[in-house]
């Protein structure tokens, strides 16, 4: 699947915006800033060795759509921050969801909590679960890349 491809996923104005906004960069470039994002997240926290190594393994393991709705996640964040620009808590919700993304992926946070937070950014951008399926699909579709990028560059 294109990120093109997600045109046929919109169905509100809040789809519409977020479509064109990742559109008006590279495919690549989409899944090269969620690989990096996490691989910042893994390599700048202070964690052992040890759980970097599980940190790692986790990604591999996980299934297409699980690395779907990391990067879908991981892409989103940005629009909340944009979205709640003038609540003057949009930095500790921000970082709250960043917390909530390297616990999920460290085995801190349950899949069920995860998926919680994950619609809870989609109630905030208020973006239609039909482009929510189409985010996770496209990521799904980009799984090799991810999980081999991630794997590569965290260090």
């Amino acid at each position: 699947m294109k990120l093109v491809d997600l045109n046929n996923y919109i169905l509100n104005d809040f789809d519409k915006n977020i479509f064109k906004r990742m559109t008006k960069d590279s495919e690549v470039n989409l899944n090269n800033y969620v690989c990096s994002v996490i691989c910042d997240l893994v390599n700048f926290i202070p964690m052992g060795e040890e759980l970097k190594k599980e940190t790692k393994e986790n990604i591999k393991n996980c299934d297409e759509v699980e690395v779907g709705e990391i990067a879908t996640y991981t892409s989103l964040i940005p629009y909340v921050q944009l979205e709640l620009k003038d609540n003057k808590d949009v930095a500790i919700i921000a970082n709250s969801l960043v917390e909530k993304l390297i616990s999920y992926i460290v085995g801190y946070l349950s899949k069920e909590e995860f998926d919680k937070n994950l619609e809870n950014i989609q109630g905030m951008l208020n973006i239609s679960y039909m482009f929510y399926d189409g985010l996770v699909k496209y990521f799904t579709f980009n799984r090799e890349y991810i999980v081999s990028t991630i794997d590569k560059n965290i260090k």
